[in-house]
């Protein structure tokens, strides 16, 4: 009882911190401006909607604007976990300066770049709905999903890639190279998937 306790006053604390350090909305009030907000560690980031996610890989973390920028997200944290959600039809660029990340998460209209090769030892790239993703990484593991109408762009290099392909999977190879790669896509023959998987990757 004693733990629990203990553990709901962390969990509180680290919630009032979080709300104080970090407003719940971004919000570009002019073109052009920057603005960097710190955040606390994180190492699964879950972007959704009209959002265009730059990550640049550094010892310190935060979140700036992109100095195109004109539109306004909502970001939430929890634990490990940081949210992006854009709230207005304005596409919202941001720049999000990441340390160690093992998961990116991308959803509806999302687009995820990287603006050089994203060293970590293992990540998992998950795309759904409409979502784009250009990555360049070097990793020992690497998971990806392709779902729906998502895309993926990959370049880089890993020791074990695994690829889980939806119905309708676009997957462009530029200059990535995997020791292992092992393939899944549901509903379909293990020669259909080879029959859609480039050749670099088999």
């Amino acid at each position: 009882m004693k733990t629990s306790i203990k553990t709901l006053i962390v969990i509180a604390l680290a919630v009032i911190t979080l709300t104080a350090a970090l407003p719940t909305s971004l919000r570009a009030t002019e073109k052009n401006t920057t603005m960097l907000y710190k955040i606390q560690s994180f190492r699964r980031i879950v972007i959704k909607g009209n959002v265009e996610v730059m990550l640049v890989q550094r010892p310190a973390i935060g979140i700036s604007y992109a100095d195109d920028n004109t539109g306004n997200v909502k970001v939430t944290q929890q634990g490990e976990v940081l949210r992006i959600t854009g709230i207005d039809k304005e596409k919202c660029k941001l720049v999000i300066y990441v340390n160690d990340i093992y998961r990116i998460e991308a959803d509806q209209n999302a687009v995820v770049k990287t603006e050089a090769k994203l060293s970590t030892k293992y990540l998992q790239i998950i795309l759904k709905g409409n979502a784009f993703a250009d990555i360049d990484t070097s990793s020992e593991g690497l998971y990806t999903e392709i779902l729906d109408n998502s895309t993926l762009k990959l370049k880089g290099n890993t020791n074990h890639h695994t690829l889980v392909m939806g119905k309708a999977p676009n997957l462009t190879i530029d200059r990535f190279a995997a020791t292992q790669t092992d393939v899944s896509r549901v509903g379909v023959t293990a020669e259909e998937i080879v029959a859609l998987v480039p050749s670099s990757v088999q």
